[in-house]
C-alpha cells in the first residue's frame, strides 16, 4: 500500500500538464510582444539623448579648437579632451576622423562663413534615430524633428539653416 502512494504522489509531482504549460507559453508571448516596442522605444529615446548631449559637447570644445583647424575634425576635437574621450564608448571614426559615430548617430564638426557648426543625424533613421541635431557659433542647440527621414546615413547629412522646422531645444 506505501509502494502506490509513493507512486500517485510522484505521478503529481511530475512536469506540468499540457494547458498549463500552453497558459506559460501565452502569458510569456503577450509580455514579449508588449515589452519589444516599449524597449525599441526606450533604446530610440536614449540614443537621441546621447546625440543632444554630445553635440553640446562637441560645440564646447569646437569653439575652442575648430578655429584654427583648415578641416575640422571630431577625432582631432576630442583628443583635445583625453578625459572627455575615455567616457565615450561605443564610438567610430569615418572619412579619417572627420565624422564619428556612436549610439546609432553621426556626428560631424565644420565651419562655415556663419562660424563652426555641429550636427548630428541617425545612422539609420527609425531603428538606430529620427531627429537631428545642430548646433551653430552664437546659437543655441537646436533639433530638427526628420519626420520623413531625409537625414539617414552618412551619405545623406542635414542640411543646416533654410528649413523652418530647426527648433531651438529647451533644457529640462
Amino acid at each position: 500500500m506505501r509502494t502506490s502512494i509513493l507512486n500517485v504522489s510522484s505521478s503529481r509531482r511530475g512536469g506540468l500538464s499540457l494547458s498549463s504549460a500552453a497558459m506559460l507559453v501565452a502569458i510569456g508571448l503577450v509580455v514579449l510582444l508588449v515589452s519589444l516596442p516599449r524597449l525599441r522605444e526606450f533604446a530610440l529615446r536614449e540614443n537621441e539623448e546621447d546625440a543632444r548631449a554630445l553635440v553640446k559637447r562637441l560645440a564646447g570644445l569646437a569653439t575652442r579648437e575648430v578655429q584654427a583647424a583648415e578641416r575640422p575634425s571630431i577625432e582631432t576635437l576630442l583628443a583635445s579632451d583625453p578625459s572627455g574621450q575615455r567616457q565615450l564608448d561605443d564610438m567610430e571614426y569615418l572619412d579619417g576622423g572627420v565624422r564619428l559615430r556612436r549610439h546609432g548617430y553621426l556626428f560631424e564638426v565644420g565651419r562655415s562663413a556663419e562660424g563652426t557648426w555641429v550636427r548630428a543625424w541617425p545612422w539609420e533613421w527609425r531603428k538606430t534615430g529620427i531627429s537631428a541635431y545642430a548646433w551653430n557659433a552664437g546659437t543655441e542647440l537646436v533639433a530638427h524633428p526628420n519626420a520623413e527621414g531625409r537625414w539617414s546615413g552618412p551619405q545623406s547629412p542635414p542640411q543646416l539653416g533654410g528649413d523652418a522646422q530647426w527648433r531651438g531645444i529647451v533644457e529640462r
